[in-house]
């Protein structure tokens, strides 16, 4: 892949460039488009696509832990299919055949059906040929986008038809680059740079750059991993947009946390000791730009509290109150005296019972109970579940459970307090109550602990 591409400030131009002449035409702000989700078709999901491009953070340790639920995945208007993307245009494409009968339907809109209609249309169960239908589909989509745009760019009555077709060569685009080679990126790449050289401020060029920070997004799921720079992309396309294109709230809020809070989980999930600060880095950037831009949303919001978590290190811990389930209290004025280790857990996390259970266990054995004191956040949803885990295993430390079932997981005025990323999660604080890591790995806790209790 040329990452290179993706990257650059400046691309070759492709044929959209030339159809779209890189001036004049549409130029307002993006009412009459809605926003564009990760998965737009039938096929989408055949091309690894991800549910949205900021509800499912990316992270190359998914699996080690639950990643809190993104409240940015229940933003209205998240979810509308690519064919209705043009939002004015609901008018004149979801009208009955009665009403379509009645009314003249121009090529434009004509054709928009069309490819509506090929969105969704079966391909082969054979792998490679389904590959190679849905590559030849997409040509087509392309095709039929592009003679909408030359039929609408113009008119400013048709703006709707033009945004829906941007939104389709787009979408057919995106697909084509993440199931191809490096051509296919060099195509998608030079529209979306068409587009912003058109107009910087068009509906179009949003969209444009509201696909590239996809592609980024769904590229660090698929080879993050192997190749980091992806995460740190995805973070750069994000804010970009967001600059930009502020008034599109919903997008711009969305793909900030989804960015700060994949690069923050990657950051957990790497040994490297040159990546993770840099990783780190660039969730700040995104938390900072989210809390200040959009700090009225519940991303912005969740924002500002995951900030508080990643400054607190090396500060007294504050603000970490709460009952027990045994009827009595824990504050963190109690911390004092000596080491504390604290664990966020939920009794159905198989993880938290094949990996962190014994790691908090082996930590305990290695330093006696007056240098170590053990704190568990239970964030079960049920307290009779919890009870029953509770009565099966032996679970070390006073277990903070909240009596109030709305202040219960991820609601947990301490869990919300903090912006807490993942369950289960582990912090250490020193005997002087300042807090040492709010990320050890279970592998490397009793280490830890050791350094602190010594």
């Amino acid at each position: 892949m040329t990452l290179s591409k993706v990257q650059r400030s400046s691309w070759l131009l492709s044929g959209l460039c030339v159809i779209a002449g890189c001036g004049g035409g549409e130029s307002e702000s993006s009412t009459a488009v809605a926003p564009t989700p990760a998965t737009t078709s039938a096929d989408s999901a055949s091309a690894t696509t991800p549910k949205s491009a900021a509800a499912t953070p990316v992270s190359a340790d998914a699996s080690q832990a639950i990643v809190r639920p993104a409240t940015l995945s229940k933003t209205p208007g998240t979810e509308t299919a690519p064919a209705d993307s043009a939002g004015n245009d609901q008018k004149t494409l979801g009208k009955s055949s009665t009403e379509t009968a009645a009314t003249p339907v121009d090529d434009a809109s004509s054709t928009l059906r069309e490819i509506q209609k090929l969105r969704v249309s079966p391909v082969p169960n054979d792998l490679e040929q389904a590959r190679k239908v849905r590559r030849e589909r997409n040509e087509r989509i392309v095709d039929m986008a592009t003679r909408v745009i030359r039929l609408t760019m113009t008119d400013e009555s048709k703006k709707p038809q033009f945004q829906a077709a941007v939104s389709q060569l787009l979408e057919a685009r995106f697909q084509n680059a993440l199931a191809g080679d490096d051509a296919d990126i060099d195509i998608f790449c030079s529209d979306v740079q068409a587009l912003s050289e058109r107009d910087p401020k068009s509906a179009a060029a949003a969209e444009g750059v509201y696909y590239m920070a996809r592609f980024a997004h769904t590229r660090a799921g698929l080879v993050g991993s192997a190749q980091p720079v992806w995460f740190e992309t995805l973070s750069r396309w994000a804010r970009e947009f967001a600059d930009r294109f502020p008034e599109q709230q919903n997008r711009a809020a969305s793909l900030l946390f989804g960015a700060a809070r994949s690069c923050e989980l990657h950051a957990d999930a790497v040994q490297d000791p040159e990546l993770r600060p840099r990783l780190l880095t660039e969730s700040r950037l995104c938390y900072v730009a989210l809390s200040e831009k959009f700090s009225s949303s519940d991303q912005g919001q969740e924002a500002a509290a995951s900030l508080r978590r990643l400054s607190v290190v090396g500060q007294k811990l504050t603000q970490f109150t709460g009952p027990t389930i045994d009827g009595g209290q824990i504050s963190a004025d109690d911390f004092r005296g000596k080491a504390t280790l604290i664990y966020f857990w939920d009794s159905e996390n198989e993880n938290f019972a094949e990996q962190f259970l014994p790691a908090i266990n082996a930590a305990l054995a290695s330093a006696t109970s007056d240098k170590l004191r053990i704190v568990g956040v239970a964030m079960d949803e049920e307290e009779g579940r919890l009870n029953r885990f509770l009565d099966m295993h032996q679970i070390p430390g006073q277990q903070i459970f909240f009596p109030d079932a709305e202040q219960r997981s991820w609601n947990s005025p301490i869990v919300t307090w903090w912006g807490l990323a993942r369950c289960p999660s582990i912090w250490l604080v020193d005997g002087t109550g300042k807090v040492v890591s709010t990320s050890v790995s279970p592998k490397n806790l009793a280490l830890e602990v050791r350094k602190l209790v010594r």
